[in-house]
Parts: structure tokens; sequence; C-alpha cells
């Protein structure tokens, strides 16, 4: 058991997949800084392969580290386990807590992402998995609450995590377990954090107090394309309620000469019978923006929604709480039968590495 310090930070590291160059990249970078007498800096860290751009590392498979300079310690090695298993993110989550006791604790997801359908891909099993959504979220908060301790920011160093249906999920729990959440804009560099920089920002600023005074300092100093949101179980059900008061009133008085769906919430029109609702949403919003280094300018500019015909996808965004007693859900499909609801345990991705999707397997949470 290690001694209480002012953060500890838990890096669940997937390179399980074509991201193992950077991943371990990301390791040495951490390592530049490290763990110090205010911080912990742990890593869960999974290698599809030996690393062929830095030709250093000579195992596979996933391992846990405290990250020290110049040179970590192996805690442990787990083997060829699934990145994308969210029972493994759990057990990690946990292990984290039960053993690097902190005042404050940050986890920080880092790898692919795929906004309402998954993220954390693993290519090291006999078939390729995902990590869903609501399982991923699950997973985080059974893990705070099984420990009896807040995290305080969770950071998804990965694209498209940047949308209301997720932040809104996150506070979907009895108790919801995460107080702020850190994402990009828009997209993510390939490359991810700066974890030198990184790490050595959270120890310099690991002693103020005020957890959204220490996120605006992060985030300017960092000098990214990010947001900081609060996870405020009754402001998000107020924006809820408003998107889905906003999507019958379109349903039922939409003119054929109205602007598309996203053109309308990205573009809003002053002199539209939709302006009072596009205005309230927006202000509704702002109003968990902890902190930004960009201008807050509304819906699908700052943060996103989905706001297209997605039928094809429509049970994985079904799965989301976001779409549950919500017209919102209604705009999203033409299957008016709702045979498209049904769940589904695997979805076609398309990875970077080619232009054809390839079918990945969704594990359940099961605690």
């Amino acid at each position: 058991m290690s001694e209480v310090k002012k953060w500890t930070i838990l890096i669940y590291a997937d390179g399980n997949n074509e991201m193992i160059d950077v991943i371990y990249k990301n390791m040495l970078d951490c390592e530049k800084s490290g763990s110090n007498e205010n911080v912990n800096v742990i890593m869960q860290i999974g290698l599809i392969d030996s690393n062929k751009a830095i030709d250093v590392n000579d195992w596979i498979g996933v391992r846990r580290y405290y990250i020290k300079s110049p040179m970590s310690y192996l805690i442990e090695d787990l083997g060829r386990i699934n990145m994308a298993d969210p029972n493994n993110l759990y057990k990690f989550i946990k292990w984290g807590f039960d053993n690097y006791k902190a005042e404050k604790y940050m986890v920080v997801l880092s790898d692919h992402g795929s906004n309402f359908i998954g993220c954390m891909t693993d290519l090291s099993l006999n078939v390729p998995y995902i990590m869903g959504i609501p399982e991923m979220i699950e997973a985080v908060n059974s893990a705070s609450q099984s420990s009896n301790c807040d995290i305080d920011t969770l950071f998804l160093d990965m694209c498209y995590m940047n949308s209301v249906e997720i932040v809104y999920e996150l506070a979907q729990y009895n108790k919801s377990a995460v107080k702020s959440m850190v994402t990009y804009i828009s997209h993510a560099p390939y490359e991810g954090l700066p974890y030198d920089k990184f790490v050595s920002l959270v120890t310099k600023h690991s002693n103020i107090h005020g957890l959204n005074l220490f996120l605006k300092h992060l985030i300017e100093d960092l000098n990214l394309s990010l947001t900081a949101y609060e996870i405020n179980h009754e402001k998000l059900e107020r924006i809820k309620n408003l998107f889905n008061d906003f999507a019958y009133v379109y349903i039922y008085s939409k003119n054929p000469q109205d602007y598309t769906l996203s053109d309308l919430i990205k573009k809003p029109d002053t002199e539209s019978k939709f302006y009072d609702f596009i205005k309230n949403i927006n202000e509704s919003l702002l109003s968990i923006v902890l902190y930004s280094n960009e201008d807050f300018r509304g819906v699908n500019n700052s943060i996103e929604i989905i706001s297209e015909d997605i039928t094809r996808l429509i049970s994985f965004y079904f799965k989301l709480s976001f779409a549950k007693n919500n017209y919102w859900l209604n705009l999203l499909t033409t299957d008016s039968l709702g045979s498209n609801l049904l769940p589904k345990n695997k979805v076609n991705v398309r990875p970077k590495t080619t232009s054809d999707p390839v079918l990945h397997y969704i594990l359940p949470f099961k605690k």
C-alpha cells in the first residue's frame, strides 16, 4: 500500500491494435516525468507485438507498471488479455484505487474512439473486439463505487468522444462516480497527449485545491483543443429534456422548406420557429462547460450530437441512456417498426489502416 498523495493518474493504454507504436512511445514519455512525492502514475498497457518503430520493448501482452523516471517498475504481467473487455478496465481501475491512494483521482483512456459505437479496439485475440460506450462507462462507475473513490477527472484521449450522448451517459448512475470529463473538441492528435508534458503539468498544479481551477490551468498549459465538462445529473437531465422537446416540435411541425436538422442546429436562424429551442439548448450546454480553450459555439460546433439518419447503427445508439424516452431517437432512423432496435453485440468498424470495415465484437460488463 502506497502513501496518500495529491493525485493518482490511472492510464489505460491500449496498444493491442495498430496504435502500438504510439502507445509504447506514450509510456516512454510518461517516464520522463513519472511518479513523484505528489503524484502516482500507474499504467496498464497492452502491446500486440514487439515495437517496430522504437525497437526497445521485447515483450507482448498486457502489463501494469508504476511509472517512474528514468525507468518504470513492472507490477504485474497479465499476459494476453482483451483490452476491449470492460471487465478488464473495471479490474484495472479498482486495483489502482485500492493500491495507490490519493486525495484526487484521474483516469485516462488512450486509444481509438468511435463516438456512440465504442472505443478501445483489440486485435490481439481470435477475433477483433471493441468496447461499447455504455459498457465502458458502467465499468468506470462500478470500479469507483466498489472502491468508494470518486473519479475527479475522466480524460478521454481519443477521437470522437466529445458528444452530448457520452457526457449524459456518464451521469446515469445512482451515484455518479465521475465529477468531470475532459476530451478533444474535434479530432485527437494521432499521437495523443504529450504525456511527458501532461504528467509534469499534473505535478506542477497538484497543490491546487479546486478541481475547476486545476482543470483550467491544465488545459491552458497543454494548449490543445480540449474541453472539460461537469458531470451533473440535474443539468444533464434538463439538456436531454430540451432535446426531447425540440425533436417533438421538429417532427410534428417541420415544413419541407425548413433546413435539414444538422444545418438547423449548427447554424440557427433567428427567424426560425426552432431558434428559441436551440438557444436554450446551447445555454444549458454552456452551463456544464467547466473550462475550454476555445469559445463555446454551441451544439455541433463545440460539442457534437448525432443529427443524421443512422438506421443501420441505431441499435447501438438505442443502448445509450440519452435515447430512452427521447423523441430525438425518432429523428435518427427511418425504421418506423423499430426492428433495428434489437440489441447487437457486433459492429463493422473501419480501422485507419484500411478502407474496408472489419467486424468487431462487443463484450458485456458483468462485474
